[in-house]
């Protein structure tokens, strides 16, 4: 099998994601239960969770700009489209459900199994809606402007910012959450965030379903960005925005993320209940 030379930059890109999945592999398996039990179950390193976290989204950044590579360089090939989703399945989709079971050390056997399943349910979602997607994908750009169903890119955002901000409070080193504690106790905040690995597996079986759903539709976010035409008003909020991620990148990540996963649920069933509630105009009434 030759692959041409259009093909090869475009995969580079593609394995870089799968890299990256593999490394965050690596990082949450050095993670170990020092002391505790349930929701105060201490980590001898809760940084091993974040740096897996942000190589979950590095390869989200990769995974954006392989297809639109493949596309300029003409390079896109069926090679390329398994490949793809092979390192999809191990980033977006093995890695999080990996970070739900090792969130979950140290908690009592019963929910550990519980765990399990959560964990299993958001794993086959993934694999589901990847392979969905392959067997539909075509090459064009027109198709490529909403999902059928939340992306695994998606997913796994939800899933990774929120070990990234339950992190970063667990932490409480960061010099611009020390003015938080004139309002808050640091002990306090850090036992709300330790609720976090407490609400993942549920949320991972939400995400699960939510992947493999056929009635929800969400927008490429990288289409939405690169391929139309833009105000210059959306030009400008575009860059303060990527500034503001940029000095909070632990706070402000969930919140997209997680208002991505809600926005468009919520606008379904917004027309859902609009539509019932439009009057029905009869047959007789309508213009011919």
């Amino acid at each position: 099998m030759e692959i041409n030379r259009n093909v090869l930059l475009p995969n580079l890109v593609t394995v870089g994601n799968g890299v990256c999945g593999f490394a965050a592999l690596t990082w949450l398996f050095k993670v170990q239960v020092v002391e505790g039990e349930g929701a105060s179950v201490v980590f001898n390193d809760a940084g091993y969770f974040a740096a897996a976290a942000w190589l979950v989204l590095l390869g989200m950044v990769f995974d954006v700009f392989d297809g639109k590579v493949a596309r300029m360089s003409g390079g896109s090939s069926a090679l390329g489209a398994q490949l793809d989703s092979s390192c999809d399945l191990v980033t977006f989709g093995l890695v999080p459900a990996v970070m739900m079971l090792r969130l979950a050390m140290g908690s009592p056997e019963w929910w550990q199994r519980v765990v399990w399943f959560f964990s299993l349910a958001y794993f086959l979602g993934a694999t589901l809606r990847l392979a969905r997607f392959t067997a539909e994908n075509e090459p064009e750009e027109s198709a490529h402007v909403a999902f059928k169903g939340l992306p695994s890119p998606g997913a796994a955002g939800c899933v990774a910012s929120l070990v990234l901000f339950f992190s970063y409070i667990s932490e409480f080193k960061a010099r611009e959450l020390q003015w938080i504690s004139g309002f808050i106790e640091p002990e306090t905040l850090q036992t709300y965030v330790a609720c976090i690995p407490m609400i993942l597996p549920p949320l991972g079986l939400i995400l699960g379903f939510t992947m493999v759903s056929n009635r929800l539709r969400f927008e490429h976010v990288g289409s939405r960005v690169f391929n139309r035409r833009h105000s210059f008003d959306f030009f400008v909020y575009l860059i303060f925005g990527a500034i503001l991620v940029f000095l909070l990148p632990e706070i402000i990540l969930p919140l997209i993320f997680l208002g991505y996963l809600l926005y468009s649920p919520a606008r379904f069933v917004l027309r859902s209940v609009l539509s019932r509630k439009a009057p029905q105009v009869p047959d007789e009434w309508k213009v011919q």
